[in-house]
């Protein structure tokens, strides 16, 4: 059985590393006064039965900390809404709006990263921190390129970050427990987020207009399509995932 992503007015699917080769910058970003921004509303959800499970990972190292807190992160789906989470989901050609946010911090709690997929804009800082009594290290990649890789001794430790200079996708990994990963998608400008439990993101102070969009999901690929955003509207994008033989 495979999984198929589709969407309205989507256009086509890929993988991470499709991903990490596809992020492109369209120039400076300016932050400007949204006049008559409008929303866009993302709901990502699951069809076919059964709605998959997660699965508990095998925590072979720190077993006295880490069993039995670990679950399996690459497909989320809640079985009331049959929401998907994290999917994230980024409009292109947005040069001019509102401000971005000027930091993203993974944090290693319960022997995983936390967000497991986290949206960020090329400029802001990429820090890390350490909650569990454990030995941890923090070793994101772009790409094949190593980012920076932070040793935690200890629970209380924060690493103070480096600048994510230009879009991509990073991979994070932990060199002591093999298990663990995290991805951060960055892009050139603010309009980008996750979905949430239930499968649903808004992106607000979008200026109005129409803007071509890329979802991505870490085991589902990537696929685009494009959005209208009417002055003080709410454009839509429904994505519906499910099992083809």
């Amino acid at each position: 059985m495979s999984i198929l992503l589709f969407a309205a007015l989507a256009a086509s699917c890929g993988d991470a590393d499709r991903l990490s080769r596809g992020v492109r910058s369209s120039g400076p970003y300016e932050i400007a006064e949204v006049v008559d921004g409008g929303k866009v509303r993302v709901v990502a959800t699951y069809r076919g039965d059964p709605v998959p499970a997660r699965r508990r990972i095998d925590t072979n190292i720190n077993a006295q900390h880490c069993k039995g807190k670990v679950l399996s992160e690459e497909l989320v789906v809640d079985a009331a809404s049959r929401g998907i989470r994290n999917v994230v989901v980024r409009l292109e050609g947005i040069s001019r709006g509102k401000a971005p946010g000027r930091e993203l911090m993974l944090v290693n709690r319960d022997c995983s990263f936390h967000p497991h997929v986290g949206v960020a804009m090329a400029g802001s800082l990429l820090k890390a921190s350490n909650e569990d009594p454990l030995t941890h290290s923090t070793h994101p990649y772009y790409g094949d390129r190593s980012f920076f890789n932070y040793q935690f001794a200890r629970a209380g430790e924060v690493y103070s970050g480096r600048k994510l200079a230009e879009p991509g996708l990073v991979t994070v990994k932990c060199d002591v427990h093999n298990w663990m990963r995290a991805y951060v998608v960055v892009h050139d400008n603010p309009y980008a987020g996750v979905t949430d439990a239930d499968g649903v993101l808004v992106i607000g102070e979008v200026p109005p207009g129409s803007y071509g969009y890329v979802a991505w999901h870490e085991k589902l690929g990537e696929l685009r399509g494009t959005v209208e955003v009417a002055a003080r509207g709410q454009g839509e994008i429904l994505l519906s995932l499910g099992p083809v033989e």
